[in-house]
């Protein structure tokens, strides 16, 4: 057999291993195991709506499925573990929200792509209010999010803000000058760590005008969840619109943009 054949042949069998590699379908063991899992996390977002992080007790999930605390501690070796977990699930689950809704507006649409970010952070909060609490609320005492669990799941929510931000800034949608944030500012080890690339490719100053605008946004979610808002206006939702808007002008998007992207709806 000649060494083209045979050189065909191997790349043949490289693919087809190759392929089989891919479609393989999970080990029982594995599907058991990710079926734990998935029920665990259920169970402790049930805990977690019903008496906060403070009542997640694996113990108490144990009983409920019937099963040994010590079982339990191998696919969570401790409670710590579990709400990291948690942790992570709820801030892609953002995430996810922020990136199909950016890319329900057409790319051209730079100020319509930020009020749709905000306006699927506010909705994504009230229908999940027990993960906004973890993410956003009071911190767990004695719990420290470990970076490399949590922190490109954390990092995802920022990265979709200042991608959408930077090409407005980009077309001329937005300027930076228009900001009351100095050019001066420096970012932390924590900014590279979570944007990584796009931290190196994109101004410190950025940085500062997406971290105020976020705040922003997250401090009027947290008055509406758990704060009085609701109790001191009567309709929070067109509130937020103006809110969003008046957030947006501060970030130096233009004021006719910023307006026409403040009358679309708040959900798509």
């Amino acid at each position: 057999m000649s060494r083209a054949v045979l050189t065909k042949f191997a790349l043949i069998t490289i693919v087809r291993h190759t392929r089989l590699m891919t479609v393989s379908p999970a080990t029982r063991r594995t599907r058991q195991r990710q079926a734990t899992v998935a029920e665990i996390k259920a169970l402790a977002r049930r805990q977690l709506a019903a008496h906060g992080a403070a009542g997640v007790n694996l113990r108490a999930i144990a009983r409920e499925m019937g099963t040994s605390s010590s079982a339990l501690f191998r696919y969570f070796p401790s409670y710590d573990d579990l709400i990291s977990a948690l942790l992570t699930d709820a801030y892609d689950a953002l995430a996810d929200a922020l990136a199909a809704a950016r890319d329900r507006c057409p790319p051209g649409e730079h100020a319509a792509r930020w009020f749709a970010l905000c306006a699927a952070y506010r909705q994504w909060s009230l229908d999940h209010p027990a993960e906004f609490a973890l993410t956003h609320g009071t911190p767990v005492p004695g719990y420290q999010a470990p970076l490399q669990a949590t922190g490109p799941a954390a990092g995802r929510t920022i990265q979709t803000a200042l991608g959408v931000y930077a090409a407005a800034v980009q077309a001329g949608a937005a300027d930076p000058a228009r900001t009351a944030i100095p050019a001066s500012v420096q970012t932390g080890p924590l900014w590279a760590s979570i944007l990584q690339d796009q931290a190196q490719a994109s101004q410190p100053r950025l940085a500062g005008i997406i971290l105020t605008a976020w705040a922003s946004v997250i401090g009027y979610l947290s008055a509406e969840i758990f704060g009085s808002l609701t109790q001191l206006v009567t309709d929070t939702s067109h509130l937020y619109r103006a809110h969003v808007r008046t957030v947006m002008l501060g970030m130096g998007f233009s004021p006719d943009l910023a307006e026409t992207a403040a009358a679309q709806p708040l959900s798509r």
